[in-house]
């Protein structure tokens, strides 16, 4: 649970597992759709392991959020900081949920098994959209990719500026460790 200045450990260690997971799979999903088909295969597994990992991480961060709410921004920040800051949550929780159902979709229009190891889940077995819209799906695929870095970006860009410039606690209070 968060205190009045920081976030507790469930949100910290959702938060962290998050973060290593979309940096893994951002990293290892460059260039996925080229594969050959023998690569394709078991790079397919890691990256449904990890997307796996992240829909339930996420899931449940939403749970929580929506239980215990976020703790209040310093009150050094102006309004339209306090917005931006609450504007580039909601659009990261959004546009990730969004990649990984667009994910999803992307699996179900591939010949090739998308099976998640570790949790045996076979994407391309849901079969929710027909293979046609193979490319399209994987345009809209690559583009949130590209959103979510650029968010990312922005989002350390703030954590930072917050530590360094405003010198407060924001990014303190989201660092493993006591909370």
């Amino acid at each position: 649970m968060a205190s009045s200045t920081t976030y507790g450990r469930v949100d910290k260690f959702l938060h962290w597992l998050i973060a290593l997971n979309i940096t893994a799979t951002l990293f290892a999903a460059f260039g996925l759709s080229e594969l050959d088909a023998l690569h394709k295969l078991e790079e397919y597994g890691d990256h449904g392991a990890s997307v796996t990992t992240i829909l339930i991480c996420m899931t449940l961060r939403v749970l929580w959020r929506l239980k215990n709410g976020f703790p209040p921004l310093p009150s050094s920040m102006s309004d339209i900081q306090k917005l931006m800051a609450k504007l580039m949550h909601y659009g990261l929780y959004i546009v990730i949920f969004a990649q990984l159902m667009m994910g999803i979709l992307l699996a179900s229009t591939t010949e090739q098994d998308f099976i998640a190891k570790g949790y045996n889940i076979n994407y391309s077995a849901f079969d929710l959209i027909p293979n046609v819209d193979y490319e399209l799906v994987l345009s809209l695929h690559i583009a949130l990719y590209w959103v979510i870095i650029a968010m990312l970006v922005a989002h350390i860009g703030a954590a930072l500026k917050h530590h360094f410039i405003d010198k407060d606690a924001v990014l303190k209070g989201m660092l493993p460790g006591k909370g």
